[in-house]
């Protein structure tokens, strides 16, 4: 059963019957811990946390010791929860024989698990092209915590709003986007906390708005940066050197602060690429991935630069990036690039 995380966690809330293994595959920490902490609950329902018998085997593995914890019955409660995380029992090179062997008593031992016990193999990678994966996907709750683009955030913070009777309006989502539009994986333990603090922050009132997003999430290390990119997208040369001036003070690595630089003048120079070919602004907001709120922002900010102007500035920030890893001069190198770009348009 291959079965996605908030599907599963209300399988586990409702008490569903399911197979007494469960594969939590993938990187992502905050599926992973809610599942760690759902399980256990489900397994251990009614019973006292002091009467629960759970055996975690994180490093160091004796297999004949596993084998025996599985097999051996609760007297305390009549149930037992394994959770095996130990990443080096399947991952590495296979081709040994010593390794070969390993994998094959892992497999007989996570074959036979009797009625009484429940075990969670929790991988952060696990070749699905190994027998051991094959085998007990085929009778095991297979569930992939896997990190979240950007581009398929929105369902998330609609289902995470909907834990507090609440409801992002389209400019707190969007606002959200911007903020993320640089990460390749969504930091979703994080960004829930955000959520958490906003649900705090807005009280009784269920329709949250950009400006409850842009007073309470504060922790994502994104924030700072977009209001940088806001002030270049805007044109305003004052505020953006202000802003440089406060990250060069608190000291803040200049390689984070180009990137995301670079990723917003790469927004405008697709979009304005786009626009003069022709294309609206709901084709480009489809063809790109970008949210139409960061489309219709960017359209109004395009009109400010040329064509040549974001060109350059991009190449120059390809060039700074290559530059920093050598040392030298950093944040004046950026306002320089910068300056250039709003000055000149």
């Amino acid at each position: 059963m291959i079965i996605k995380p908030n599907d599963l966690l209300k399988k586990l809330h409702k008490a569903e019957a399911l197979p007494n293994l469960f594969m939590l595959m993938g990187s992502e920490a905050f599926y992973r811990s809610q599942l760690l902490a759902a399980i256990p609950e489900y397994v251990f329902a009614g019973i006292e946390p002091a009467d629960r018998e759970v055996t975690t085997f994180d490093k160091d593995t004796n297999l004949n010791e596993l084998e025996g914890i599985i097999n051996s019955y609760p007297f305390f409660c009549g149930k037992s929860l394994v959770i095996l995380r130990d990443e080096k029992l399947w991952g590495g090179k296979q081709d040994s024989d010593a390794k070969k062997q390993q994998m094959k008593k892992l497999l007989a031992i996570l074959s036979d698990i009797p009625e009484y016990c429940t075990v969670i193999l929790s991988a952060t990678e696990l070749k699905k092209s190994t027998k051991l994966y094959k085998d007990l996907a085929a009778k095991a709750v297979v569930c992939e915590c896997e990190s979240l683009k950007p581009k398929d955030l929105v369902p998330w913070l609609r289902e995470q709003a909907q834990e507090f009777g609440a409801a992002f309006d389209g400019e707190a989502i969007a606002v959200i986007m911007e903020y993320l539009a640089t990460v390749e994986a969504v930091p979703l333990q994080l960004l829930s906390q955000e959520i958490e603090k906003l649900a705090i922050y807005a009280g009784e009132r269920k329709q949250w708005t950009k400006e409850d997003v842009e007073n309470t999430f504060s922790a994502l290390p994104e924030v700072s940066s977009y209001a940088l990119n806001n002030a270049i997208t805007a044109g305003n040369l004052l505020q953006v050197l202000e802003l440089l001036a406060d990250k060069r003070k608190k000291g803040e690595n200049i390689m984070p602060v180009c990137g995301f630089v670079m990723s917003n003048i790469r927004n405008m120079l697709r979009i304005k690429e786009m626009l003069n070919a022709g294309y609206g602004e709901t084709r480009i907001a489809a063809e790109t991935g970008i949210h139409p709120y960061v489309v219709k922002k960017n359209l109004q900010a395009c009109r400010r630069f040329s064509l040549k102007a974001l060109q350059t500035a991009l190449q120059n920030l390809a060039e700074m990036n290559i530059a920093i890893r050598l040392g030298g001069r950093q944040y004046e190198r950026l306002e320089e690039i910068l300056i250039k770009l709003l000055s000149e348009g």
